[in-house]
């Protein structure tokens, strides 16, 4: 991970809207393996409006490797300070389908990995009726800060 200089301004903003934001609901199927996943814009969903709400834009860049695949994914807060991390993937295939299908799942897992969230069932107990799935919110911070 790389971060700015400074993250005394940052840091404070990303508690702020971690506390906010949820798991990512798993609003997708994959016809291969047939499990339900979070697709790419309900982990945007899930961090986007709690880290536009504290001042921090999510930018994910692209760049071409020899073997695949690099992303990085800053948060960059108003005040100019920043944190960042690198993701990388091989190509599945060597084609627009293959380098869209990397890009794809390297900004949905690299997205969920910064903001720490989960995948969430949002079809079984409350498609049948039952309790509504719910989402963790902050819990009590322990003595060392986390």
């Amino acid at each position: 991970m790389k971060t700015s200089e400074q993250i005394d301004k940052i840091a404070p903003a990303l508690l702020a809207a971690q506390k906010e934001i949820g798991n990512a609901s798993k609003d997708a199927k994959n016809p291969h393996f047939r499990n339900s996943y979070a697709s790419l814009g309900s982990v945007i969903e899930a961090v986007k409006e709690p880290c536009n709400k504290h001042g921090i834009v999510i930018l994910q860049t692209l760049s071409e490797g020899t073997t695949g695949l690099h992303l990085s994914t800053r948060a960059i807060h108003s005040s100019g300070q920043w944190i960042e991390d690198t993701a990388f993937s091989p190509l599945p295939k060597a084609d627009p389908q293959g380098v869209g299908s990397a890009t794809t799942y390297l900004r949905r897992y690299s997205l969920a990995a910064l903001f720490c969230i989960t995948q969430e069932d949002d079809d079984g107990n409350a498609a049948s009726g039952g309790a509504t799935p719910s989402t963790p919110k902050a819990k009590t911070q322990n003595n060392s800060g986390f």
